[in-house]
């Protein structure tokens, strides 16, 4: 199957009665920029794989996010809609706050290798939003034909089978829209709303560096199919909780701006600070609270936690504003992501792990 001569994402002829299923106007504004041939190719293969198997397993990174569960979500919905029969296993508990998003309830969490080991065999997983190996979890052990990772994440170690890595694309959602052009699949309402889902998330709200005029394109043409953006935009922002807002206060708390480098501020937390308040279901825009500092460029969020076994590791967060990059420093400490958007799970304790992340987020800022 080739998707070089197929164009755009195609949207279903208009059914006036049914809203979930609707013709838009600017349907050739959904893939605006072609794709050469180079990067054309792993779309036509993951297709044509796609469309020989039966049985189909999508799966996301550990601690989902928008992208991720908003990409593989619309996968699920057009996969089904062909025939093939579906399962979206996730690696780790997904924050609630999803919860809107069609077939939501669907989704199986898979944290251990046992239950992996006892799955039923795909033909095809596809993994949406993932970097490397290590942030599929249990999933990996699933067993299966073909493994096609699908991301667009500059850090990813094309770990899969097939690798679909689109550099180009603002979030994964984007590279799902391009894959159903291949599978010749029609945008319906329900498919656009878990897209716009992963483009809200992925551009930090159209603020981030990766927004484009052809993201405000791609993203008109979601909204042609009739989804209520409004509604979405306050179910991703105006659903926190009491417990949510006592993690921003604990936040704004532990603020500090870097005694070396004004322009590098971040928030520091301990096991111990995380455990008076408890660990809640998403850590959301956390990071968001330094980067808002007027003449901020660098931006970080430390959380530090004690395993099961024993052992502690820091979680990092990390923000910055072009030219800077962090996502070189994401990728010293065995993490990911992109230039300006990054995090690693670092082992050892804050004591161990703080110099010498600062060292390198400041010296970002020299260069």
């Amino acid at each position: 199957m080739t998707c070089k001569e197929k164009g755009t994402p195609r949207f279903p002829e208009a059914e006036p009665a049914d809203y979930s299923r609707v013709t838009t106007p600017n349907a050739h504004l959904l893939l605006p920029v072609s794709l050469s041939p180079e990067a054309a190719t792993p779309y036509s293969e993951a297709a044509t794989r796609i469309a020989a198997a039966q049985t189909v397993i999508l799966t996301t990174h550990l601690n989902p996010d928008g992208d991720g569960i908003g990409a593989g979500l619309a996968l699920q919905l057009a996969l089904t809609r062909m025939g093939k029969q579906v399962r979206f296993l996730c690696p780790s508990k997904i924050a609630p706050g999803y919860a809107y998003l069609p077939e939501f309830s669907s989704i199986r969490v898979m944290t251990e290798a046992a239950q992996a080991a006892a799955e039923p065999r795909a033909d095809v997983i596809i993994s949406c939003d993932a970097g490397d190996r290590e942030r599929i979890g249990a999933v990996w052990g699933v067993a299966r034909g073909t493994f096609i990772n699908l991301d667009h994440h500059s850090t990813n170690t094309n770990f899969g089978d097939l690798n679909v890595v689109d550099l180009s694309a603002e979030s994964t959602g984007v590279a799902v829209s391009r894959l159903l052009t291949c599978l010749d699949q029609p945008i319906d309402r329900l498919i656009a709303e878990c897209l716009y889902t992963t483009i809200v998330f992925d551009t930090g709200r159209f603020m981030h560096s990766n927004t484009t005029a052809h993201t405000f394109r791609w993203t008109a043409a979601l909204l042609d199919t009739g989804i209520d953006a409004s509604a979405i935009n306050r179910k991703l922002t105006y659903t926190r909780t009491v417990k949510d807002l006592a993690i921003q206060k604990l936040g704004l708390e532990h603020l500090r701006v870097d005694d070396q480098e004004p322009r590098l501020a971040g928030i520091v937390l301990t096991a111990a600070d995380i455990a008076a308040v408890g660990e809640p279901e998403d850590w959301g825009d956390l990071v968001e609270i330094p980067r808002s500092l007027r003449g901020n460029e660098v931006a970080y969020l430390l959380r530090e936690k004690r395993n099961a076994d024993g052992t502690v590791v820091v979680r990092a967060s990390m923000r910055s504003n072009p030219p800077y990059r962090i996502g070189d420093v994401a990728l010293a400490f065995g993490g990911g992501g992109h230039q300006q958007a990054a995090g690693a799970t670092i082992p050892g304790d804050l004591a161990t792990v703080l110099p010498d992340l600062l060292r390198r987020l400041r010296a970002t800022l020299s260069l």
